[in-house]
């Protein structure tokens, strides 16, 4: 295998494998960009009645320019997921969001549910996934039959009309 992969490949792969089997705690300034990337995808999630995942703070395997996590349904099995570094911070978001889409793709299917999320509001009878985009530097959900920007990332309307954040009803 060392040969294979060259003296720094094998180091990496042997780390990987080993992060597997014991997973290394997030640096403070890894959490950080982890937090950040992943809070607009999770109020996208709450926003649309999926559950909400663990996301744990320790990398389980080395990317190079990138902080790991870890996603798990609440008392589930998870997956490793990804921030790249060198992407901007929406589009850390966008290309976590793909990760995201995946993960809950699984959730959909073992629930029985389409797997369409977030789906498409302007196509209920064709029904598709919205695709995650940057536009105007900005994370953004995007029809992918028309490519029209439906929601940014992390304002997902609620049933009702209503934005994450916002309170129903009279204000004081």
């Amino acid at each position: 295998m060392r040969e294979t992969l060259g003296e720094d490949g094998f180091a990496r792969w042997q780390r990987s494998m080993d992060l597997g089997q014991d997973p290394r705690p997030l640096a403070d300034p890894e959490r950080a960009v982890l937090r950040r990337a992943v809070a607009p995808l999770l109020a996208d999630l709450a926003a649309s009645d999926m559950p909400v995942p663990d996301i744990r703070e320790e990398a389980h395997e080395e990317r190079e320019e990138s902080v790991c996590g870890w996603i798990q349904e609440p008392g589930g099995t998870g997956e490793g997921i990804w921030v790249l570094l060198d992407a901007s911070p929406a589009g850390q978001v966008a290309q976590l969001a793909e990760q995201f889409q995946d993960w809950a793709a699984d959730w959909l299917h073992n629930a029985g549910r389409p797997l369409d999320w977030p789906a498409c509001p302007r196509h209920p009878a064709a029904p598709h996934r919205l695709t995650p985009q940057v536009r105007d530097d900005r994370a953004v959900w995007t029809c992918w039959e028309s490519g029209q920007v439906i929601w940014r990332i992390g304002e997902l309307a609620m049933p009702g009309g209503a934005r994450p954040g916002r309170r129903r009803g009279r204000r004081p």
